[in-house]
Formats: structure tokens, sequence, C-alpha cells
């Protein structure tokens, strides 16, 4: 998209400008591109969601911006036995309304989630947790029902006050102990945090947060343009980045994501069963090219599903470079000569509606032509699209993982077990030395020997090719220059805007 076409479309996008808040003196305006589903943490997802509770409540652990395990309401916490973890909760920790945070609280949490009746979506990632005790006031135990590593992510859920209501007669939002608290929630408008006052914090940082919805792209970069908003991040498509990066008073941040981004391939259909026949798609795709021209360069080519900022990755797997002849020459030796109308055989390609997802979906099969495959693409509104993905009703499609934090994920993924519908397993991939290698990775809690476990499930991922990996996302934030303080995390968290703060507005944008 051109320059003069973007100022066009923003033009336009000026009529459709969204209501006008009164916001606070130094409360950042955020936008976002959807209402958040939930604002219980019990209850909540989806992504959005998840960035505006972290700013809400706290929980026993949380991830550092280099994807560690690091205490949030626990100062410490150990194996006790390898089905025991213990936390040992931080002093002083009060809830919004002034009240001690105890382990009681805690358990609480944990408890309603497990409970069948609170029909929390949250139970079914905690099918490992066989209980969890709190002895006295500040220390909590997570039992699990085996030898279980992955049991540091079950520290992650966010806590709420103990008889805080659950199911149907759930409260808005609940209170939480995090550095804010819940103002003022109109569903598809606005929510807006002040400060949590029994929440530390330095003088000058935000006296709180104002999110609007803004699911038009165009619209979130004018008011960008226009100083009524001060941040976003991930909302705009790459080309409205180019156009924004060259304009004065917006600053940019782009660091490295760990989204992923993959082409899956469905073994059901003897063709993709053929490892030469996955292993020729995979040397046909210029990734390096679709980073460069769908992206903008906003994206590193993956490897594997793990990105270098997690603990467990490793990059010492087989590569499929670029490489359109000796795709070619694999199709041969698989059975598949070119015919007349020269395809060896078409697939089909199923996606959801999108500009950015048809872009990619037409670039696959340009590039997928070229070797003599063709690609029929199909594209629907998402619930159709996800319940065909869902019941393995495709060919090949892509898809993206937001936010792996444990290696787990493969089990989730590539476990024979795990095929639908208890599972995500989708493409039907059965291999008895990767499962083998996921129940090691699961049982093992030594975290030099797991890492040593996921990277052979790395290299088998690889060399199997369920998956081809086409790139992890860039965390890209666009905010005003005045902004000071944000830090990125490589997970998206938003977490960093209880320490932000804003400058001096300049003469220019107090004009408008």
């Amino acid at each position: 998209m051109s320059g003069a076409s973007i100022v066009f479309v923003l033009a336009l996008a000026a009529c459709r400008s969204p209501a006008k808040l009164e916001i606070p003196a130094n409360y950042l305006r955020v936008d976002i591109d959807s209402s958040p589903l939930s604002l219980d943490p019990r209850y909540a997802t989806d992504a959005v969601s998840a960035r505006i509770d972290e700013l809400i409540f706290d929980s026993l652990l949380r991830l550092d911006q280099n994807g560690r395990f690091i205490g949030d309401l626990a100062a410490s916490f150990e194996w006790h036995s390898p089905t025991a973890l213990v936390f040992h909760l931080r002093p002083g920790v009060r809830l919004s309304d002034g009240r001690l945070l105890t382990a009681r609280d805690v358990k609480y949490t944990y408890d309603s989630v497990l409970d069948p009746a609170s029909l929390s979506p949250k139970r079914g990632g905690m099918e490992e947790l066989a209980g969890v005790d709190a002895p006295d006031d500040a220390t909590v135990i997570l039992r699990t029902k085996r030898p279980y590593a992955p049991a540091l992510e079950l520290g992650l859920l966010n806590v709420v006050p103990a008889d805080t209501p659950a199911g149907a007669g759930a409260s808005l939002t609940p209170l939480g102990s995090g550095p804010f608290r819940l103002a003022r929630f109109e569903r598809d408008e606005w929510v807006v945090l002040a400060r949590n006052p029994y929440h530390s914090h330095a003088a000058g940082d935000l006296a709180g947060v104002a999110f609007k919805v803004v699911p038009d792209p165009t619209v979130c970069a004018l008011e960008l343009l226009e100083g009524s908003a001060q941040f976003s991040e991930n909302n705009l498509p790459p080309a409205l980045l180019s156009y924004l990066r060259k304009r004065p008073g917006l600053a940019i941040s782009q660091s490295p994501g760990t989204s992923y981004q993959y082409l899956q391939f469905n073994f059901r259909d003897p063709r993709l069963r053929d490892l030469r026949v996955r292993q020729a798609i995979a040397m046909a795709i210029d990734r390096a090219a679709l980073v460069r021209s769908l992206l903008y360069g906003t994206a590193r080519v993956a490897s594997g599903m793990l990105a270098p900022e997690n603990w467990a990755y490793s990059g010492s797997v087989r590569q499929y470079p670029y490489d359109p002849a000796a795709a070619r020459r694999l199709l041969d030796r698989a059975g598949y000569p070119v015919k007349a109308d020269g395809l060896r055989f078409t697939l089909v390609y199923k996606t959801t509606q999108g500009e950015e997802r048809t872009l990619l979906a037409q670039a696959l099969a340009a590039m997928l032509r070229d070797v003599g495959i063709g690609l029929r693409i199909r594209s629907y509104e998402w619930p159709t699209f996800y319940s065909d993905i869902q019941r393995g009703n495709f060919d090949l499609t892509s898809l993206a993982w937001i936010g792996i934090t444990d290696p787990h994920h493969y089990f989730l993924v590539f476990d024979s077990h795990m095929l639908p519908p208890r599972g995500l397993n989708r493409g039907d991939y059965v291999n008895p030395r990767m499962d083998a290698l996921l129940a090691q990775g699961d049982a093992t809690i030594d975290p030099n020997r797991r890492r040593a476990i996921y990277a052979e499930v790395q290299q088998l991922a690889a060399q199997d090719l369920p998956y081809l990996s086409l790139w992890w996302q860039d965390n890209v934030a666009v905010m005003a220059a005045r902004v000071g303080g944000f830090q990125p995390y490589p997970n998206g968290s938003l977490r960093s805007l209880a320490w932000v703060h804003l400058g001096p507005q300049s003469l220019e944008a107090a004009a408008r």
C-alpha cells in the first residue's frame, strides 16, 4: 500500500472515529481491536482479556521479559517432591479494597476452577492438578497426580479473593491485587483502569489506563496520528506500520515475539503422509520472501515451535531452504509426474477471511504451482473454518499459536493421544518415538534433562514435518513519542504499562 493510498484510507476512516470519553490526566489511552470476553481470570481465554487481567490481578508466578518463571505473589518457590510444588507468599499483599491477600484466596481460586459446577474453561488445562493445600496464610502447595514438570505453568493463574462467586453468579470483575483496579467497563467500547491504591508504584507512573475498542486498524492508526490514542500493540497491518514509522510524534517498538505461524499438513491425505511430498512443499515455499513482502520484516523465519527466547529452544534441527528444483525432484521420486494441465495434483487449503490471510493463501498457491502442486483456496467465516480444522476436514491450513511458554505444548499438538476431539493434534500425526519423548519431557523435573529431551523433540518434529514452521511474529507497539518506560515482552504482555509514564505533550499535539 502506497503512502498516498494510506493517507486516503485514513481520511475516510476519520468519519468513523470512535466515541469520545473524557480521560483523566496522566491516563494512557490504549487502542485494542476487540472487547475482552471476560475480566474474571477464571473465564478469560482470549488474548485481550489476558492482557488486561494481568494489570488487575497477580498470580503465584509470572513470566519475565526472557520468558522465565519468576515469583509474583510468590516470594520463593521450590519442588518439595516430584508431585508437590511449594510457594511462599510475599507478605503484605493487599487487594484493591485494602484486604490482605492470603493463601486462602489462592486455594479458593484454584478450587473454583477445578469445581465442575463453575464451568471454567481453564479446568481442562488443570487435569494434572490433584489438589491445592494452604497449610498457613503464607504457604500454598500445588499437588500433581504424577511427576509433572509443566506444573510451573499452573502457577500462572490469576488470583481472586476467597468466596468470589463463580459460574452464573460471578461478578463482572472480581477484585485483584495487581497494579490497577477496574474503574469502568462498557462492553465493545471502554475498559478503564485506575491505580490500585494499595499497590506500590513510583511517582510519575500512570494514574490509569483507558482501553478503547477500535476494531478498524485504519481508525486506530488515525487516532495515533491525531494523538487521541497514545498506544497500540500488534493491532496494525505491516503496510500501515511502514507509513507510521515516518510520522513525527510517534515511536515504534519492534521486538522479537514468540507467536508462531505454521503450515499444517493433514496426514489423513495419502499424498501428505508421504514425507517426500511434505519436504517438497517445504522447499517450494520461500518463507523469507513471505516475511519481506507480506509482513514488511516484522517477523523472523522460524525453525520450530519454540522461539529462541524460550529456555528449551534448540536451533540444531533440519532446515528446509527455498529450493524449487529440489522440490520438483522429490515430487518426481514420490511418483507424482506433471500432467497435461501442468499440475501433479491439487490440494485444498482452508483459511478464514481477512486481507492478510488471503494474501498468504495466494502467495502459497503461486509458490506451490511453480513446482506443480495446485492449491484450491477455500475461505470461510471463522466459526465454519475453525469447526472444519477441529474435525480434521482440510488438506493444508495455516494458523498461529500465541504465547507458548512451556514445551509441554508439543504434547498438546503432536502426541497421538491428543487427536480430536480430545486434543489439538488436528493433522492426525502419529509417531511412537514422539509420544515416548513427550511423556519423558512431562515427567522430568530436572531442567537440564528436560532441555535435552526437548532438543530431540524439536529435531524429530523438523524431520517428520507435521508442521512447516513459517515465522515467529514480532511484537510491534506504536506509541506517542512522549510515552516512556514501556518494556516489551516476547509473549506480548502489557505488564510494563504498570510503570509507564507520560512526558510533556508537544505544542503541535496539544493544538490538535
